[in-house]
């Protein structure tokens, strides 16, 4: 009676050569299917997937060999995609499961080093630190490439101008084909703006503001959401009840925080992990009180 055991590599190569080394036996004589090619997922961001072959043995064979490793095995291709999926959801929308990092050994202790003279000191004091424009910069370069990929995969025509704002890049976008980009109610939109996200942050570090406009689309949704906060503000000033958002990505987020900033009635709070968050407008409990005596006068 013949079983079979699956292995995982980076390429179909490193999976057949995993599966002879566990076996001890040759390519020649390994007998398998390849299940999964693999894949480099989304811009080699998220999304990867390693190669699956199923190598059939018999039973005597799968007694001898490789049981031992049963817990790092995958046993079909079908979780491994449903793994992938679910990383992709979870992150999306704030269910992330950090895994459980290792104990590292401690380290050894380095020798101290001499104190520098003060004028050693003083000259290091002087010399200026990076500007955070530099950083600004390359991250807009990293976000204009990555933009540019994403209008030639959907095979539109567009031309992009970069104009800095207070602490942040915009990329202004027109094109032949607006509508494609923008999406209903702006989906397309916040899906290339998401990966923009993850890609800058991954290559040149957290912090970089990068915004992506098509066609004047994020002012006029700045105008709705600024309108919208303000309807919520007076309702939850009136009812002392919190009024809460839908969720939203952390540029609608942030234009919410800064229109009720100086509102003395009501305070805002981003609520929920990942990049998609709810916004909870609350009323200020001075404002809950002042209110309270006016009605008993």
């Amino acid at each position: 009676m013949r079983s079979f055991l699956d292995f995982e590599g980076k390429s179909v190569e490193k999976a057949v050569q995993l599966a002879c080394n566990e076996l001890n036996i040759s390519v020649e004589k390994l007998k398998y299917d390849i299940i999964s090619h693999g894949s480099s997922g989304i811009f080699g961001l998220v999304g990867t997937k390693k190669a699956l072959i199923r190598v059939f043995v018999s039973d005597k064979a799968h007694a001898k060999s490789a049981i031992h490793d049963k817990d790092k095995l995958k046993p079909n291709s079908e979780l491994s995609h449903k793994e992938t999926v679910t990383a992709l959801v979870d992150e999306a929308f704030g269910e992330i499961k950090k895994p459980a990092k290792p104990n590292k050994p401690a380290k050894p202790r380095k020798p101290v080093k001499p104190a520098k003279s003060s004028k050693a000191v003083d000259e290091k004091k002087i010399k200026p630190a990076p500007a955070d424009a530099v950083a600004n910069e390359a991250a807009l370069t990293v976000a204009q490439e990555l933009a540019q990929k994403i209008f030639k995969a959907l095979s539109i025509d567009a031309d992009m101008t970069a104009i800095k704002d207070a602490d942040q890049w915009w990329i202004k976008v027109k094109g032949s084909e607006p509508g494609i980009l923008i999406g209903k109610k702006g989906q397309t939109l916040e899906a290339i703006q998401y990966l923009l996200d993850k890609v800058v942050n991954k290559q040149c570090g957290k912090g970089n503001r990068i915004i992506i406009d098509v066609e004047g689309y994020i002012e006029s949704r700045k105008t709705e959401l600024k309108d919208l906060a303000s309807r919520l503000a007076k309702k939850t000033s009136k009812t002392g009840k919190p009024s809460t958002m839908n969720r939203m990505n952390a540029h609608d987020r942030r234009v919410v925080h800064v229109t009720l900033k100086n509102n003395r009635s009501v305070r805002t709070q981003s609520v929920g992990e990942g990049y998609y968050r709810k916004l909870i407008i609350f009323p200020k409990k001075k404002a809950n009180k002042k209110q309270g005596q006016e009605k008993k006068k």
